[in-house]
């Protein structure tokens, strides 16, 4: 198989089970043999999960204490080569076959760089895996019925945030709403951070633009929600600032599907 011009960065915090899921769906679906450059990060750290990584050809990038997802994914980052970097939490399985694999990595670092994309979202549309409570609050407010399009009149701009949502909730999302979602081909969709959030789950990025753009942003938000004490990102970045900048996304028909094995303790 090919190898392709990105990284791979997965962070795991304890979880070891879906981690070695993960890589498991990783070698067997190919993704593992598209780079060489591939790296884990694991704070508060133990032998197990060490043996793990090299197990599978990973490198380790060992962090003495948990520092959250905000510090894991910059500390991840910072490490890894410049270019286009896949991040993927340890509960992230790959459904799709190689070819499928192939293609769609291959397509969205081809599209990242032609749109200027802020992000490729790669989790699977048609099975998305759970969490995703981003879908029920869509169908809350776009579904066809009197109580949606009143909740529509009354909170417009929450409405708006959610159109994107669609991609994941609806068949011909560009048919729904025109304005905000276009299709391109092979099923990838270009949207507006006005109607879309940013998320933490299989993304593409381009590793210099997210440590200057993201993550630095995150760094200078100060909060009052936290994920088991620390940033995680997402919440820093569900803002009027993201709405307005309307930074490009990709959406991708899907890699990666969330299956936790177990609770991540918190």
């Amino acid at each position: 198989m090919s190898q392709l011009q990105f990284s791979i960065g997965i962070l795991s915090w304890k979880g070891y089970d879906s981690l070695k899921n993960s890589l498991i769906s990783y070698e067997k679906n190919g993704l593992s043999k598209l780079t060489n450059n591939k790296f884990i990060c694991l704070p508060e750290y133990n032998e197990e999960g060490i043996k793990i990584a090299k197990k599978f050809n990973y490198e380790p990038i060992l962090i003495d204490t948990n520092i959250g997802i905000f510090g894991g994914f910059k500390e991840l980052a910072k490490q890894m080569p410049e270019g286009p970097i896949l991040l993927l939490e340890n509960d992230l399985e790959l459904i799709e076959n190689a070819k499928s694999t192939l293609n769609q990595i291959k397509k969205s670092i081809d599209l990242l760089s032609k749109h200027n994309a802020i992000q490729v979202r790669l989790r699977s549309r048609f099975d998305p895996g759970e969490p995703f409570v981003a879908i029920l609050k869509y169908k809350k407010y776009w579904s066809n019925n009197f109580l949606c399009s009143v909740k529509r009149f009354f909170r417009p701009a929450k409405a708006k945030k959610l159109i994107g949502t669609s991609i994941y909730s609806i068949q011909n999302p560009e048919t729904r709403h025109p304005k905000f979602i276009k299709k391109l081909s092979n099923e990838f969709y270009l949207l507006s951070s006005a109607v879309l959030n940013w998320t933490n789950l299989a993304i593409l990025v381009d590793r210099d633009t997210y440590l200057r753009t993201i993550i630095k942003r995150a760094e200078h938000i100060q909060s009052k929600k936290y994920i088991n004490g620390f940033k995680n990102i997402e919440i820093e970045l569900n803002s009027l600032w993201w709405r307005e900048k309307k930074f490009k996304i990709l959406t991708a028909p899907g890699l990666f599907k969330h299956n936790r094995l177990s609770p991540r303790g918190y």
